[in-house]
């Protein structure tokens, strides 16, 4: 009898920790088709409502700025209201942002609701951290953490035949206000699975009862926030290149039909899918085998941006399109290495009441270089009118990300966040 209550335990605790993050995976997937749907129907909306270049740049980064920003006050409101609430008051705001996106009359009104979408869905991957660290030891950390993290490579592998097959059956308007209607799915499966008092349920050494504040601006300003923060602005700049401008180049300079671009910019996103457990399955390996905590993170997180900066800096200079898309995809495979080790990395590197305060922290800075992406590359095509400087900026942005992310050699401690005394 106690060896059968002693396993239905074990099974029980394994069964509702995997069926978060399962849930988690699937609002990640959301999460990510509600950012790309417009860079899916940027040539279609641009044409509707006959936007240049540099406007469809401020509208593919309406969503970054806000998301950027609100990422500051979304750690400290998980930290403080739980991420039950949170979770369920995001994903309904987003939905709706998504839906009144197709009811848009032009530029203004689009810019709104990508504004308000991206207040909307920054505690998302905060509370995918905070979840992670709350119920998963170090040597699952990582595969965990890959697992919630896969959503964006899952939703921008397949969101380019999908999205494109929607729009075709549908319209762009139709497009979104199904996947808004999808968001409001995800909010149902939350509320029926989350369970806030599991602390009974993890061997986690990371819970709890008394949990200090932390002073917020001796955690920005510390060393390894820093290294981390740049080597988000860096590593995401080149990300958030492929997911808001590979559709129109391969439309534009490859000269591909939107169905092909469509199948063709797939390809590199479900490289990435295939990427993202890969990192997390090397980190936690290297652990096992005894490597440091913060090192064994950091090897597929480094090496996988260096890799991808060779791999991007040529694309344009390829004169076979096969070859180029080839390049694209090594290049968002290694980059994707690091995507769930950091969310991982964030527990690692900090005490339990920081956790969603520095997730917010870092992302904040990860959707700096998301912001930069699209903008950056609208003022480029505008003033140069070739791809050639766009990959090869983002390339050297991703060197320095590299160099940053293996500067950081410290943990963040209780003791680091207290108030400067004057």
């Amino acid at each position: 009898m106690i060896k059968v209550s002693i396993f239905k335990g074990w099974r029980e605790r394994f069964d509702y920790r995997w069926t978060i993050v399962m849930v988690m995976l699937f609002g990640s997937i959301i999460n990510y088709l509600d950012r790309v749907n417009l860079s899916i129907a940027n040539t279609t909306i641009a044409k509707e409502f006959i936007l240049d270049p540099i406007q469809m740049g401020l509208l593919l980064s309406a969503f970054m700025w806000p998301y950027s920003l609100a990422n500051l006050p979304a750690g400290w409101l998980v930290d403080k209201y739980g991420a039950k609430k949170i979770f369920l008051w995001g994903i309904l705001i987003w939905s709706l942002a998504t839906i009144a996106g197709g009811f848009v009359q032009g530029f203004m009104s689009m810019y709104i609701t990508r504004m308000i979408l991206g207040i909307a869905e920054a505690p998302f991957f905060i509370i995918g951290g905070q979840v992670t660290q709350q119920y998963f030891s170090h040597e699952e950390r990582g595969i965990a953490s890959s697992v919630i993290n896969l959503g964006p490579k899952i939703a921008n592998g397949f969101a380019p035949p999908l999205l494109t097959f929607l729009m075709i059956w549908m319209g762009w308007r139709g497009m979104f206000i199904s996947l808004g209607v999808v968001g409001i799915i995800v909010a149902l499966l939350w509320i029926k699975y989350y369970k806030e008092d599991v602390n009974d349920w993890t061997t986690s050494p990371v819970q709890q009862e008394y949990k200090p504040k932390v002073n917020f601006w001796a955690l920005f300003n510390h060393p390894t926030s820093w290294w981390f923060n740049i080597g988000n602005i860096g590593s995401s700049y080149v990300f958030w290149l492929y997911f808001t401008w590979l559709p129109t180049y391969l439309t534009t300079h490859r000269g591909m039909s939107l169905t092909q671009a469509g199948w063709a910019a797939a390809i590199p996103f479900i490289a990435g899918v295939i990427a993202v457990p890969i990192g997390g399955w090397i980190s936690d390996y290297l652990i096992r085998r005894g490597m440091n905590v913060i090192s064994a993170r950091l090897v597929p997180t480094v090496g996988g941006c260096i890799l991808a900066a060779i791999a991007v800096i040529p694309v344009n200079y390829i004169q076979d399109t096969t070859w180029a898309i080839v390049l694209i995809t090594i290049s968002l495979f290694a980059g994707a290495l690091r995507v769930g080790v950091l969310w991982a990395l964030v527990g690692d590197l900090t005490p339990p009441e920081a956790v969603g305060t520095f997730g917010g922290i870092q992302n904040f800075a990860s959707f700096i270089g998301a912001t930069l992406a699209p903008i950056g590359t609208g003022y480029i095509l505008q003033t140069t009118n070739s791809f050639d400087y766009v990959f090869v900026v983002s390339g050297v942005l991703c060197l320095v990300g590299a160099i940053s992310y293996a500067l950081i050699s410290k943990k963040i401690r209780s003791e680091d966040l207290l108030p400067t005394k004057k």
